[in-house]
Parts: C-alpha cells; sequence; structure tokens
C-alpha cells in the first residue's frame, strides 16, 4: 500500500514542501496516480528517512527509533488497507442488501400475478362447467310425449 505525499509527511515528521522537493529532486523516487497525486512506498520513504536524519537527532542514537517508524508506516498502511476493505465489505453488504431485497419485491409481485392468473381460470372453469351442464340437460317433452311416456 503505497502513500499519499500527506500521509508520507506525517509519518516521517516533516513537512510536504520538504517532502516533495526531495521528489522532485529524485532524493525519493514516488509515481504519480492518474490524479497526478504523489504514490510513495514506505520502504522508499524509510530509506529517504534514515539518508536525511532530522537536524535534532545525533549519530549517537540508537537505531531503534529509526525502525519504529517503518512498523509506524506498515501497521498505519496495513491499517488503511483494512479499514478501506472494510468500507467496501460494508459497501458490497448494502448492495447486496438492495438485490435481495429488489428479488424479493419480484417474487411477491410474481405470486401476486400467479394468484390472479389462478383466479381468472377458475372463473374460465366454472363459466365452461356451466355451460357443459345448460346443454346437456334433458330437452322438455312435449304433451303427447309426457302422456304417453
Amino acid at each position: 500500500m503505497k502513500l499519499t505525499l500527506g500521509q508520507a509527511a506525517k509519518h516521517a515528521g516533516r513537512a510536504k514542501g520538504t517532502l516533495s522537493k526531495a521528489l522532485n529532486n529524485g532524493q525519493i523516487t514516488g509515481e504519480k496516480d492518474g490524479k497526478g497525486r504523489w504514490q510513495i512506498d514506505p520502504s522508499e520513504l524509510q530509506r529517504w528517512i534514515e539518508a536525511n536524519p532530522l537536524p535534532n537527532t545525533t549519530e549517537n542514537q540508537d537505531t531503534t527509533p529509526l525502525e519504529t517508524p517503518e512498523n509506524t508506516n506498515g501497521n498505519s498502511a496495513l491499517e488503511v488497507e483494512v479499514k478501506m476493505l472494510r468500507e467496501q465489505m460494508a459497501e458490497m453488504r448494502s448492495m447486496n442488501e438492495r438485490e435481495r431485497q429488489t428479488l424479493v419485491d419480484q417474487i411477491e409481485s410474481l405470486h401476486g400475478q400467479i394468484e390472479r392468473q389462478s383466479a381468472d381460470h377458475r372463473q374460465a372453469l366454472a363459466a365452461l362447467t356451466d355451460q357443459r351442464e345448460r346443454t346437456a340437460e334433458q330437452p322438455k317433452r312435449g304433451l303427447w310425449a309426457r302422456l304417453v311416456g
């Protein structure tokens, strides 16, 4: 995970202008993204920090403090990445919930449509059944057929 110029300045304890000059002079290698913003590798930043200590540090100082910013940079970069991934997961969950709700609504709509069609079919069947009963009735017999038969 690369650092922006502001993040790198914060981790190095330096001004953004100082890092910008170092980038433009080639003391720090970095890339510009599609929007023209610097992207700096944490290990490259650490190399530059070690090569350019702050004026108030002495050469007799233990190397442990120099290692701490690297761990902080690495951890910070990981924390940023974890945060971004959590945001992406939350966004995906909300998108999945919206899709699920859309599908539930579609299913309910289809159930309603099936019920209406089923009711229409029952009415049509009842109408057909009624017509068959009327046609199946015996025709009325005349007076002579009733007397004789």
